[in-house]
């Protein structure tokens, strides 16, 4: 009888054109956990140069994740070459500064799709093909342990992922695949250029302690190495866990309030 072929082990990487997804692309390549990597985001252009920069075979798969027919692509592509998924990192993501009126509705409604509606449904599509040892890292924010006025809808959708990956976390225990929520604080990525573009654009000051994305990931890939359901990646970001669940709402609110202000 003729032996069938290893399944190829892949892992994907959303938003992996800059940023977090980016900074993750490259320790995964530096791990050597993966035969290949497909990076998802929208710039091919972008993409192209990441996986040409990479030692582990790379696929650049531009897409809109807002878009369904992208998400049905991927789901096709993973079914006519059904590999293993090792690693699924959803990074793609946007946040706006600014109150309700000042954020368009067409950004408010790109955050919750993207951060969001296209985080479960690439999640969807992919666990079918991840066995015993997967590993999924969503990119959520310490922004969800509290709301945030003049950063609601991003904070809203990142309160969304953490939930969400709670939950599916809890329906997983026991087929060996491990979930991880990464909440960091701000990071030194391209955030802050996007979130300021808009109409309440200086509505937060100082993005105190900015920490380096490739710390951020190394501690994200820890955490989830550990089975930990939560990963906060730095102090500042635990004591902000802590405060969101033994201080009242209003409390955190006004103190967020003087902060942005700084």
């Amino acid at each position: 009888m003729e032996r069938s072929e290893t399944p190829k082990r892949i892992g994907i990487v959303t938003g992996a054109s800059s940023g977090l997804g980016r900074a993750f692309a490259e320790e995964l390549d530096r791990m050597q956990v993966c035969d290949e990597l497909w990076l998802v985001a929208r710039s091919a252009d972008a993409l192209e140069g990441v996986a040409a920069a990479l030692s582990t075979p790379a696929r650049a798969m531009p897409a809109d994740l807002t878009d369904v027919a992208s998400i049905q692509k991927m789901a096709e592509a993973l079914d006519d070459e059904r590999p293993r998924v090792t690693y699924l990192v959803n990074a793609a993501g946007f946040g706006k500064f600014g109150s309700w009126d000042t954020v368009s509705d067409a950004d408010a409604n790109a955050m919750v799709d993207l951060n969001c509606r296209a985080l479960v449904d690439m999640t969807r599509t992919v666990l079918p093909h991840m066995e015993r040892g997967g590993r999924i890292i969503q990119v959520a924010s310490a922004a969800a342990f509290a709301p945030l006025p003049h950063l609601n809808v991003y904070a809203a959708t990142k309160a969304f992922v953490l939930r969400y990956t709670r939950a599916l976390r809890w329906e997983l225990h026991g087929s060996g695949i491990t979930v991880t929520a990464l909440c960091p604080t701000w990071v030194k990525t391209g955030f802050e250029k996007v979130a300021r573009a808009s109409g309440g654009g200086h509505d937060v000051g100082h993005l105190w302690g900015e920490q380096d994305a490739g710390t951020v990931v190394r501690r994200a890939l820890r955490a989830n190495k550990a089975h930990f359901a939560v990963a906060c990646a730095s102090p500042q970001s635990f004591a902000l866990r802590v405060v969101g669940k033994v201080v009242p709402s209003c409390v955190t609110m006004a103190g967020w309030n003087i902060l942005r202000r700084l």
